[in-house]
């Protein structure tokens, strides 16, 4: 189910799982999991739409996961880029298979800094793009009233 706000995001949460962030793209998607205190992501893996949708299930199981953080790309003003409906398509489809909680988070600059560095394989930067939208939930779970 997608939830509107980190508040309907935490409400069940037992504080002793980890998040996963997703960095959509229609070629990759990029996968980072925090580690067991929540304090920093760890980049995951990469892998294609059908991919991610068929292990999502087990990585959840195996990682502990609570809830999933899907990047929303935005345009700089903050009106919605030609993305928005790939990623809004891809999470009914993830609804479709997990029952956990997806959390839409601004990504509108997570992957800028890796794109253009041009120095890492491009599988990998995706990876990297979805540790940056996990930090960014991180921040605000910690300062949120149900961080910890």
């Amino acid at each position: 189910m997608v939830v509107d706000t980190i508040s309907d995001f935490f409400v069940s949460n037992n504080y002793a799982n980890k998040f996963l962030a997703i960095d959509y793209g229609l070629k990759h998607i990029g996968v980072a999991i925090s580690d067991p205190s929540n304090i920093i992501s760890i980049p995951y893996s990469t892998f294609s739409e059908e991919g991610i949708l068929n292990d999502i299930s087990k990585i959840i199981i195996e990682e502990k996961i609570y809830g999933i953080i899907i990047g929303k790309p935005y345009h700089l003003d903050g009106s919605d880029s030609e993305m928005v409906q790939n990623v809004e398509k891809f999470s009914k489809k993830l609804e479709n298979v997990i029952s956990e909680p997806i959390l839409f988070l601004d990504e509108r600059l997570s992957s800028k800094g890796y794109k253009s560095g041009k120095k890492m394989p491009n599988d990998r930067i995706h990876e990297k793009s979805a540790c940056l939208i996990l930090d960014d939930f991180l921040t605000l779970y910690k300062n949120s009233p149900s961080g910890k």
